[in-house]
């Protein structure tokens, strides 16, 4: 078995894109097979050189080896198609001198007169097949016109072909209901997709193409590239696309598309590639969260389902926050340092240690990795300003009294020996306040939130230092 992911590069590294080189990856894995990445560029004015290293880049970030491609060499290559050209024209010439692909003149302008003459709309639209017959003259006329002919392949008529999908099960097509004659080279030289993929799956060995079922309508196509050329066919397994949750195909409206997006605001490369496995997918046992090992265990293609995912946002989020209270405390800690850096923290002068228990603590209230830059504060910041809940709270009669009494404590009795052990037992004694109306006002006070780490969780690493400013802060903004 040789798979293969063949993205473009004309922008970022799509989600349903990304789910297809996971689903390839997964089952080259569990056959023990190769996969090869092949970058489709010939779309020349939207391809760039920045989109292939950002997606080559985000595969990689998600864990996805690929055996052979543009970025490592391999018997097979080249692995982007405008390296390929010399090959694609062999072929074309060939079906050309063969009479199954001819020369096309006619100009946008007549093409687009044909759709609107044709009566049933631009969807239904089919080639004629006016350029099939051209005679010699005809052809050196439209060349004097300065007209550059595309080439088109001839579609046979009214023959059954029936795609054997791995997925799907049986589909049929008739060539007569497929479009007509398609264009296989541009004007410009440069050939299409549905002619070269074929091509390059042939002569890369590929025994299996596993993509989204948007390509299934082209497959028919690229069966008759196959036979006419003498190629040989792949299995094919058209996987559904994902949807968003009003039931249409997934599109930024909906949320993040782009894997680069993800990747930058926090989620774990484990939890998406979980999550984008599991999209039209099962555990036999019902599991949510599996390692890489574990999916390819159990996956099948013939056990992907056949109606389309619905991409839950909050379930990924979920998952992801799953995976941050499992990680291993310093690896998660080195997945959280550039997040922490860019809320504006300088962690040079932080004992690594300090850090790892601050993390320790705060990562069960994080379902993203960007989230800690809004709780970092509690322990790093000198004064940490109350937000609304704890402002609220603290200009409450139970506040003014626990920030009063806490100020006076801290003054006297109170000193950073015996901050820890005795600072909420004299608080008790000294307001006659117990529980909620004692330790939320304390927790405004010295963490600036209603919510979050327990007290005694958070004091040690708070330090009495800082504990002290903000006392300090709250009595001269809230106290009596």
């Amino acid at each position: 078995m040789r798979v293969r992911f063949a993205p473009s590069p004309t922008g970022f590294l799509h989600v349903g894109n990304a789910r297809t080189a996971v689903i390839n990856y997964l089952i080259a894995k569990k056959n023990n097979a190769a996969m090869i990445l092949r970058i489709e560029d010939t779309d020349r004015e939207r391809s760039s050189a920045e989109s292939e290293r950002s997606i080559i880049r985000d595969l990689a970030w998600l864990g996805i080896e690929w055996d052979e491609g543009p970025d490592r060499g391999g018997g097979s290559g080249p692995y982007r198609q405008s390296e390929r050209l010399d090959i694609y024209r062999s072929y074309t010439d060939r079906l050309l001198g063969e009479n199954k692909a001819y020369h096309c003149y006619c100009t946008r302008e007549e093409l687009e007169q044909m759709k609107k003459g044709s009566g049933d709309g631009p969807e239904a639209y089919e080639y004629n097949g006016r350029c099939r017959f051209l005679t010699e003259g005809q052809k050196n006329e439209f060349e004097r016109e300065g007209r550059s002919p595309t080439v088109r392949f001839m579609i046979p008529d009214n023959q059954t072909l029936i795609v054997r999908d791995l997925i799907k099960g049986d589909v049929e097509f008739n060539t007569s209901n497929i479009g007509g004659d398609f264009i296989i080279v541009r004007s410009d030289g440069m050939p299409v997709f549905n002619y070269i993929v074929i091509i390059d799956d042939a002569l890369m060995g590929i025994s299996h193409v596993i993509r989204g079922d948007d390509h299934l309508s082209n497959t028919p196509k690229q069966i008759l590239i196959a036979r006419s050329l003498g190629l040989p066919e792949p299995e094919y397994a058209h996987h559904t696309l994902i949807l968003g949750p009003d039931r249409s195909k997934l599109s930024k409206r909906h949320g993040i598309t782009s894997v680069e997006t993800y990747r930058s605001q926090g989620y774990l490369p484990e939890a998406l590639f979980n999550y984008l496995a599991m999209l039209g997918w099962a555990a036999g046992g019902g599991e949510e969260i599996l390692d890489c090992g574990s999916i390819i265990g159990q996956i099948e293609l013939s056990k992907l389902s056949k109606s389309s995912p619905v991409f839950d946002f909050q379930k990924l989020q979920w998952m992801n926050g799953e995976y941050i209270r499992n990680y291993a405390l310093d690896k998660i800690t080195e997945r959280f340092i550039p997040h922490i850096e860019k809320a504006g923290y300088d962690l040079a002068p932080v004992d690594r240690k300090h850090l790892e228990n601050i993390v320790s603590v705060l990562r069960r209230y994080c379902g993203l990795l960007s989230d800690i830059g809004g709780l970092i504060g509690i322990f790093l910041d000198e004064v940490y300003i109350p937000d609304e809940e704890a402002d609220s709270m603290l200009r409450s009669d139970e506040g003014i009294k626990v920030v009063t009494a806490t100020y006076d404590l801290i003054q006297g009795e109170i000193n950073e020996g015996s901050f820890l052990s005795e600072l909420p037992a004299q608080l008790k004694e000294k307001t006659s306040l117990k529980g909620r109306s004692l330790f939320m006002p304390l927790r405004a006070m010295l963490t600036g939130r209603l919510k979050g780490p327990e007290i005694d969780q958070a004091l040690p690493l708070i330090g009495f230092s800082r504990c002290k400013k903000r006392i300090e802060y709250c009595h001269e903004r809230y106290g009596a």
